[in-house]
């Protein structure tokens, strides 16, 4: 019977106003290299390919989290992409994801 006299307004709809835009959150897309690349020199050319590349820091958070061998000679290269870095965690396993 309750849900009988139920009226539309009775379920209001989400706002798309103005004010719920600004107060979105904006994505976060992350990665974790796990054990790749294996090198320092193949994390270099994968910063170098990551160069020529764009995303609208407006719209979405990157974060990369480079193993802690490779953090302190990536992380200056990555933040000037506008990326944020994070050192991953440790794991038992082998290369690979």
């Amino acid at each position: 019977a309750i849900l009988a006299e139920a009226t539309p307004e009775a379920f209001p709809q989400p706002s798309t106003g103005k004010r719920e835009r600004e107060m979105s959150r904006t994505p976060i897309v992350g990665g974790n290299w796990k054990c790749n690349p294996a090198s320092v020199k193949d994390a270099e050319a994968l910063l170098e390919a990551w160069k020529g590349q764009s995303f609208d820091k407006e719209k979405v958070e990157v974060v990369i989290c480079p193993t802690s061998l490779h953090l302190p000679v990536v992380k200056p290269g990555l933040e000037g992409l506008g990326m944020q870095v994070a050192a991953q965690n440790v794991s038992a396993t082998g290369f690979g994801a």
